[in-house]
């Protein structure tokens, strides 16, 4: 049978009619009936295209229902069925359209009825209503069959192609549903649970462990300078990273436990149920020798590693958020320890964590309400006999801790990003401040500002800097730049930017000299004034012979380069004696003079007998 060809049953025990149904319905005999219309009218009748039907007959309606049936199992339906209303001995039309609708419900049905038989109504009360029942009177025409049998099989067409459209349509939304409903849940590039869906398993978790009076335990991953892979390899090369590590450690979880991605480098564990520590102990080690392994990016060969924090349900949190809190806080101070470890969360690293945001809140506050104050520490040159420049240090005058130094909360702006706006407050301050001692008439001297890596690394730092000599009004060469080793050696652009300094007439100095380890092939390549002896070595004069030949060691090998030498944290007679006959030239320290108020130092300026009563309150 063609694919194209309608389905047609003719019910009814009148076998001359099977006969006038099959001539008027197929084509062959549609086409002589015309060609016979037309010779007898004298009138060319426009010609209907029929479509192709393949008929069946059937003398009476068990025989129909039987052919119903087979047609719905072969998966072949009838389109239309024409039943007479009248044929005994058996079931009458309305008793064989009840049959046929419970198998086919979708057949378009035309009883084939005389006036004298049942009315619509009676017929409608009988079957009820419905849209796929027609009636056709007896006697009836070849025009009306064809009209019928053209319009009900076209109706059983256009439904059958909107229920499959439906079908279909129905089965992509559902398809498209459910790769939302998998997006809205997983991370897209690991295939494992996103934050959503570990939110939603802890809650449950915790819902399991109260009603059965047992324990889990959150870990939170996170992986170890992450960042310089991206940096070094690029993202791409990030991402196979991260797909690496979400095999290693999916292999290593145990049957019922979860890992989920929650962003970036890190990822959550639930690992349940939980006995006591020492099985998560256990875990744990076997987690980070899963990732601890070398893997090859782009030729290369790299060790991952991961900082991971736990807390454990109930003693560590009752919700989901104190759970994941604790956590990442355990895992950050796995972080602090060098990474590659784990750390339990306790209550004593919570007050340490909830001081630092405290702190992080005050020191916000410190700014916009110029909590922020500078002192000064003088740098005496031992051959000169005199001051010649003079460090601006940052004190924070808190409101209940009092006065902090910068080891206090220096560390915190540069985590919190803060550092970039309190150097640039620093540096315009001190700026102004040696500009109002040179207005005063005070003798002229240096003011040296220290520069953090996070300030050095923001590309307009040059341009920021020439901004405030220019805005304050003070010459280039009364400035001075403090750089740590860290900041020149780590630092790709350093040379360039050091050297646009250098050009602009401000000096350079290298702060905490002699505690780096890496090549000092830097002092010959990059424009530097002056070195500063770290104090560590200073305070180890007369105590260890190692650190003295390392300080004699620093002197000679500045003055071979034509650099200056400054000692930090001179305190006393013997010290200040030994850098003297090694011919260190300049010396910074309380021995000299703590650092001052801008008004002390203004004193200290005006007269040199206010040195001595300066230095005789610090040595009070």
């Amino acid at each position: 049978m063609s694919d194209h060809s309608l389905r047609l049953l003719i019910i009814d025990d009148n076998l001359q009619i099977h006969s006038d149904f099959i001539k008027i319905l197929a084509t062959k005999n549609a086409d002589k009936l015309e060609l016979l219309e037309e010779s007898l009218f004298g009138e060319k009748t426009k010609k209907i295209e029929l479509p192709q039907f393949i008929i069946d007959t059937a003398a009476q309606g068990q025989e129909g229902v039987k052919y119903i049936a087979q047609a719905k199992q072969d998966k072949k339906p009838y389109a239309l069925a024409f039943v007479d209303i009248r044929m005994p001995p058996g079931w009458d039309g309305i008793e064989t359209i009840k049959h046929i609708w419970e198998i086919d419900p979708d057949i378009q049905i035309v009883i084939c009825s005389a006036y004298s038989d049942y009315s619509w109504e009676e017929t409608a009360e009988h079957l009820g209503q419905n849209e796929n029942l027609l009636i056709l009177r007896k006697p009836f025409d070849h025009v009306s069959v064809r009209q019928l049998a053209c319009a009900l099989t076209k109706k059983w067409q256009l439904m059958q192609e909107s229920r499959s459209y439906t079908k279909n349509l129905e089965a992509r939304v559902q398809e498209r549903t459910k790769k939302i409903e998998y997006q809205a849940t997983h991370d897209l590039l690991t295939g494992l649970p996103n934050r959503a869906m570990m939110i939603d398993r802890i809650k449950k978790e915790i819902n399991i462990a109260q009603r059965e009076k047992s324990e889990f335990a959150i870990f939170f991953f996170d992986l170890d300078r992450f960042k310089l892979i991206n940096d070094s390899f690029g993202h791409g090369a990030g991402d196979s990273v991260l797909k690496s590590v979400t095999t290693s450690l999916s292999k290593a979880l145990r049957e019922n436990d979860m890992l989920g991605r929650i962003g970036g480098d890190e990822f959550v564990g639930i690992f349940s149920p939980v006995t006591d520590k020492k099985i998560i102990k256990k875990i744990t080690v076997s987690l980070l020798k899963a990732i601890n392994v070398p893997l090859k990016v782009k030729n290369h060969e790299i060790i991952i590693s991961t900082s991971i924090g736990i807390a454990v349900f109930p003693g560590d949190g009752n919700n989901t958020d104190e759970l994941l809190r604790n956590a990442d806080m355990a895992m950050y101070r796995a972080k602090e320890l060098g990474g590659n470890q784990f750390q339990f969360y306790t209550s004593e690293l919570a007050k340490t964590c909830f001081g630092r945001l405290e702190l992080e809140t005050d020191l916000h506050r410190a700014i916009n309400e110029n909590e922020l104050f500078l002192v000064y520490q003088p740098q005496y040159d031992l051959a000169k006999n005199q001051f010649v420049s003079v460090e601006a240090l940052v004190r924070w005058e808190h409101p209940k801790k009092g006065t902090l130094l910068p080891i206090d909360f220096i560390p915190l702006a540069e985590e919190t990003g803060l550092i970039n706006t309190i150097g640039t407050w620093v540096l315009e301050t001190a700026c102004k401040q040696n500009k109002y001692w040179q207005e005063m008439g005070l003798p002229k001297v240096r003011v040296a500002v220290n520069i953090t890596s996070k300030q050095f690394k923001q590309p307009d730092v040059v341009a920021c800097i020439k901004k405030i000599i220019d805005d304050t009004g003070l010459a280039p060469n009364y400035l001075e730049l403090e750089l740590t080793e860290n900041i020149i050696l780590n630092h790709i652009e350093a040379p360039k930017k050091i050297s646009e300094l250098r050009k602009m007439g401000i000096y350079i100095a290298l702060d905490d000299f002699g505690t780096g380890y890496s090549s000092l092939n830097y002092l010959r390549n990059i424009p530097l004034d002056r070195l500063k002896i770290d104090q560590s070595f200073i305070q180890n004069i007369s105590h260890n012979r190692d650190d003295e030949i390392i300080i004699q060691a620093i002197i000679t090998m500045a003055h071979g380069l034509n650099l200056e030498v400054v000692a930090e944290g001179v305190e006393t007679q013997s010290q200040l004696d030994f850098l003297k006959s090694k011919k260190c030239g300049e010396i910074q320290g309380f021995y000299f003079s703590k650092p001052l108020s801008s008004h002390d130092f203004e004193t200290l300026l005006q007269s040199p007998e206010a040195f001595a009563s300066i230095k005789d309150e610090k040595d009070d």
